[in-house]
């Protein structure tokens, strides 16, 4: 079997999106903390100014660089007994249930609500095997690197 891993590049706009995200909600509390506790609406001591401008940022590059797409290429896999179910269940051990699954199609998506929440914001958390004499495994970094782990190590994927 023969394994072969790439990974997209950055998407600009889920950065610019992130940040204007987070820089409203964080500012936005901060506000309505100064409000609360009586002082001037726009008062900024230094921690605020690093809270709501720099933490949007490190927070959305962090969400950028994680939320990245990866495909995961499967070659010569033919000679593994039952290799379609051993994978479907590997995928399903990693924290997420099948959505759709035909033939030639998988889509897995995670169940946990932390990952679900970031699976609405552009399906990161949305994994797709195709199926065919190459099987391409594509979605999230996080189960597709741990998919990978479990096609090179795992004792049932061997010849």
């Amino acid at each position: 079997m023969r394994i072969r891993k790439e990974i997209a590049p950055l998407q600009f706009k889920i950065f610019i999106r992130s940040v204007l995200l987070l820089l409203l909600a964080l500012n936005g509390f901060i506000v309505l903390l100064n409000f609360l506790s009586g002082k001037a609406l726009l008062e900024y001591s230094l921690s605020n100014w690093v809270l709501g401008g720099l933490q949007p940022i490190l927070l959305a590059s962090v969400f950028t660089y994680t939320g990245r797409k990866v495909l995961l290429f499967v070659n010569d896999y033919q000679n593994i007994e039952s290799f379609k179910d051993k994978l479907n269940q590997q995928i399903l051990n990693k924290g997420v249930r099948a959505d759709v699954t035909t033939d030639t199609q998988s889509r897995f998506v995670a169940t946990g609500w932390f990952y679900k929440l970031f699976n609405y914001w552009n399906g990161v958390e949305t994994v797709t095997v195709q199926w065919g004499n190459e099987i391409i495994v594509s979605g999230s970094s996080r189960i597709v690197s741990q998919v990978e782990d479990s096609l090179t190590w795992n004792p049932d994927f061997r010849n």
